[in-house]
Order: structure tokens, then C-alpha cells, then sequence
């Protein structure tokens, strides 16, 4: 079911970019008009949905229920690599270009010329040391602009683009997109919220999604109803932002957003009192360390939480990092057959009986190596398996494939679904729900926009029940009590009208 605002995104025509807010059923309304757009589309082109994450691709593509074989649904950095950068390459720069370039972001240059340097002695596209500037990107534009043939390709190819997340994009994805859009005459669909920019340390720029908003060439929708959580979650979250402050509702029970003002020494009996344990929660903190202390705080105080921790593959760019996912997934995951692993090969390479026997035969073969603790044998197994479905491997990745799948503390990592109380980064729970949420109010001191929105993300992950942890004498906390009395006396409130506070009230409340 669509709603009236997602009905009239789906059904309309031409560029379009639409705001939409945490919680408003964002991928559901993008899903509905691909398959829209593709029944309506009368010619043999195809579409193109453009996400972040791999993982945000794959459930784009779950949710679908049309055939995509046709389309592509992939990464910013997949699409501007395999549709433009790899076929066309030469046609620019030349024959000393090859075209079976791997992908490794860990490997730095300084300048442009440096980067077609590795790319032609390596064959390595690699990324900036500077992480304001996009490599792959600019790459990407010089070689559209440039290239007929792929101004070509990708008009006759494709009808029209979606990109999810648009706020995170960084200046060389604005401009290569927009180049698209108005060089291509290709219809270009965006969807993002600025209130969700978390990004911007690594270069997004919430800006140029803004800048979208303001041209006359798009049409523009709001989505800002959240279903995702209760009323005085939204409530709290809303009066963060000016573009959501009117949404603001009265309520009368106040039981949902609690502000617990405690100790360093006692907070975690002060939180465990108000939780709801049949209830999913998480702990949401701005550091790796504090999150994995939190959770062996909580552990401690009887109340289980898991630390979900940074794999040892989770930070691989090369693009075989889906082959080390999928491999990971196999040997960790009871579920995860090689029918699923199967499915994982990008863009639906061979995909028939003779490969699906040979995945099997080679995952057994992995068995045996790690059966054996075989290091050396499972890498070269891999290699094997790699190089047969046409990917370059690194001998230090596949390393860290089998440190993942030997060391049963990454476990957790792919099995999040399961568990019912975890502690994560906030910036790993962005695209994530739970019932419950527990935040400590010093990550997020809300000095600058950037602050703002981190504490909008980590906010409106709560479904029913928001736990805010003020510890007493901490600055940051301080420095957070200050600034969120200023922001809520925008509309005449004080965090006493929107929460429940709990033990020393003066700490925030005045």
C-alpha cells in the first residue's frame, strides 16, 4: 500500500528529487517507482538504481519483483567504474590502458596524474589521500565528457537513473550525476534527507542535494510522515530540525523518550530499570570503544548485550569484497547456502548448474582447509575461486576472509537479525530499526549541524522507546543540556514538555 505523497512520486514523470525524512517508508516508495516506471516504459532500455552500500543494493533487489537482469542495481562507485570508467577508458586515454583494472581504495595518490599512473603501470584504480576529493569520480566525468561512445552507451541504455542517499554524495558524484541529467537529457530521480548527512567528515555534501531542490528542472516532493516511531519519539527527533519543527504534536504520556540523569559508576542500573526486555534494543555510540565497553557494561549488570564489532574484511574496497562477504556468510551463517552465494555474483555472472557445482565443490574444498587450519592452502583456494569468476584477490584479504570466519568474536557482525540486544556505532546502525534505543547524550554535543544530524540518525533508529544518558559532571553532556534547551526553546519547549527526566531533573531541565 502507498500512501497519498508515495503515490504521486511513483506515478510522476521526468527529474524528480523528493526529501524524505527518517522512518517515511524511503526504499519502499523507490522500489514501487522503479517497477512503476519500468511497466510504463515503452522502449528496451533499461534503468539504473544507484545506492551506497552493497547491501542497500541487495535489498533494493530482494524487494523487487520484476527481472532485473537487464537493469543495473549496484554502488555509486560499481556504476561509475563498470559503466563508464572500464568500457571506455581507453577511448580517452589510449591503448596503454588496460581494461582489467582492480579496485583498491587503501592505495592513496596526491593528484589526478598520479591515479592514471597506477591505473596504467598497475592497473589499480585507487583513491585521493585528501578524502574531500573522489578519485573514481572525476575519473569517470573526464572520461564522459570526453567520450562520444559513452554518451553513446549510456543514453541509448538507459531511460532514467535513481540514486538513493543523494546527501551523502560528494562534490565529483554531484557532478558526474548532474552531467547525466542535464548533458543526456537522462531522467534522474534522487532521494535523500539532509537531516541525515553523517558523512560530511568523509566528504559528502549535503549541500548539493540541497542544490537539486532549488533548480526548476526537477519536481520536488516532501516525505516527512514517520511510521517507523511512535509520536513522541517523532516528537523529540522533529523539533531537532527547522523543516520538521511544525510536526510537533502534544502528547500526553511522556513514557517513550526518558532522559536519565546518572553517574559514571551507575549508569548502567539507572538504564537496565527502563528497559523492556522481550523488546529488541540497541546501544548506539559514537565510538568503537564505547560501544564495545557498553555492551560488556551491560553484559555485566545481567542484562546481555553483544558488541557488534568491525570485521576484518568490513573495510576491503577491492571489488571482490563480495566474494569475501559471500565466502564469510557460508562458513558463519547455518542458513547461507551455495545457492545464496550463487546469487551474490555481481551483475548475474553465468549463473547456471555448472557454476553453482563448482561453488559447491570449491566451498567444500574451503572446508577442508580450515577443517585442517590450513591458512595457506585456504588462500589459495580462493585465488582460485576468484580468478575463475574473473576477480583479483590479495593475499593479505583472503587473510583476513579466514581471521573472520576462525574468530568466533566477528561472528556477531552477520548475524544482527538474531539478536536481541546489541551495541553498535551510530554510524553503523543508519538504515537500521529497534524497538528500543539507548543513547549517551556527550557523543552528541549538538554544537554544529553536523552534530544535529548524528543525533537525528541515532534518534530515529527507536521504534517504541528512546533512552537518553546524561552522566553528571561530563562536559559534553553539559554542552549537550545547553544546546538542546536552545533548540527546543525555538518552539517554546524544554526538554521537561517532550521527556521524562529521571534523578536530577536541574542537570537539563532548566
Amino acid at each position: 500500500m502507498l500512501s497519498p505523497i508515495q503515490k504521486e512520486i511513483v506515478e510522476l514523470s521526468g527529474n524528480l528529487i523528493v526529501r524524505a525524512s527518517a522512518g517515511t517508508g524511503k526504499t519502499h516508495t523507490m522500489v514501487s517507482k522503479i517497477e512503476y516506471d519500468i511497466a510504463h516504459c515503452h522502449t528496451h532500455k533499461a534503468v539504473a538504481a544507484i545506492t551506497f552500500t552493497i547491501k542497500a543494493a541487495a535489498e533494493i533487489k530482494d524487494r523487487l519483483t520484476i527481472d532485473t537482469s537487464n537493469h543495473f542495481i549496484g554502488t555509486n562507485n560499481s556504476f561509475a567504474i563498470e559503466e563508464i570508467i572500464k568500457p571506455f577508458m581507453k577511448d580517452v586515454f589510449g591503448r596503454a590502458y588496460k581494461l582489467d583494472m582492480s579496485t583498491d581504495y587503501s592505495v592513496k595518490v596526491k593528484t589526478f596524474a598520479e591515479g592514471l599512473v597506477k591505473i596504467k603501470d598497475e592497473q589499480i584504480l585507487c583513491s585521493y589521500a585528501n578524502s574531500k576529493e573522489n578519485f573514481i569520480f572525476q575519473l569517470a566525468l573526464e572520461i564522459l565528457q570526453k567520450s562520444k561512445a559513452c554518451q553513446l552507451y549510456l543514453k541509448a541504455k538507459y531511460f532514467k537513473i535513481y540514486v538513493d542517499e543523494y546527501q551523502d554524495c560528494d562534490k565529483d558524484m554531484h557532478a558526474l550525476f548532474m552531467y547525466i541529467c542535464e548533458s543526456l537529457n537522462i531522467d534522474t530521480f534522487v532521494v535523500g534527507d539532509e537531516k541525515q548527512s553523517i558523512y560530511m567528515w568523509r566528504g559528502a555534501y549535503p549541500k548539493a542535494f540541497m542544490s537539486i531542490w532549488d533548480r526548476e528542472d526537477f519536481s520536488k516532493k516532501f516525505m516527512r510522515d514517520n511510521f517507523r516511531s511512535c509520536q513522541q519519539i517523532q516528537n523529540y527527533s522533529n523539533l531537532l530540525c527547522d523543516e520538521t519543527r511544525d510536526l510537533y504534536k502534544t502528547v500526553d504520556d511522556l513514557s517513550s523518550v526518558i532522559v536519565i540523569c546518572t553517574t559514571r559508576s551507575n549508569w548502567v542500573a539507572s538504564v537496565t530499570q527502563y528497559l523492556d526486555t522481550n523488546k529488541k534494543c540497541a546501544l548506539l555510540r559514537y565510538s568503537k570503544a564505547n560501544a564495545e565497553a557498553g555492551a560488556k557494561a551491560l553484559s555485566d549488570g545481567d542484562m546481555e548485550f553483544t558488541y557488534i564489532p568491525q570485521t576484518p574484511i568490513s573495510e576491503i574496497t577491492t571489488d571482490a569484497a563480495w566474494l569475501y562477504n559471500a565466502i564469510a556468510k557460508y562458513f558463519i551463517l547455518p542458513k547461507y547456502s551455495a545457492y545464496d552465494f550463487r546469487d551474490e555474483i555481481p551483475n548475474g555472472v553465468v549463473g547456471n548448474k555448472k557454476i553453482l557445482n563448482y561453488i559447491k565443490k570449491s566451498l567444500s574444498l574451503l572446508d577442508e582447509c580450515i577443517k585442517q587450519e590450513d591458512i595457506s592452502a585456504f588462500v589459495k583456494r580462493v585465488e582460485v575461486i576468484a580468478d575463475y569468476l574473473g576477480y583479483d584477490t590479495k593475499e593479505e584479504h583472503c587473510k583476513k576472509v579466514y581471521e573472520t570466519i576462525c574468530d568466533p568474536k566477528f561472528h556477531p557482525a552477520f548475524k544482527m537479525d538474531e539478536l536481541k540486544r546489541i551495541a553498535i556505532t551510530f554510524h553503523s546502525s543508519k538504515g537500521l530499526e529497534f524497538e528500543q534505543v539507548v543513547l549517551f547524550v556527550s557523543d552528541y554535543k549538538l554544537s554544529s549541524e553536523e552534530d544535529v544530524y548524528n543525533h537525528y540518525v541515532a534518534a530515529t533508529r527507536a521504534k517504541t522507546k528512546l533512552i537518553l544518558v546524561y552522566v553528571n559532571g561530563d562536559w559534553s553532556a553539559g554542552q549537550f543540556a545547553k544546546n538542546i534547551n536552545n533548540i527546543l526553546g525555538k518552539s517554546g519547549l524544554k526538554m521537561k514538555d517532550v521527556a521524562t527526566i529521571v534523578n536530577c531533573t536541574e542537570c537539563i531541565s532548566d
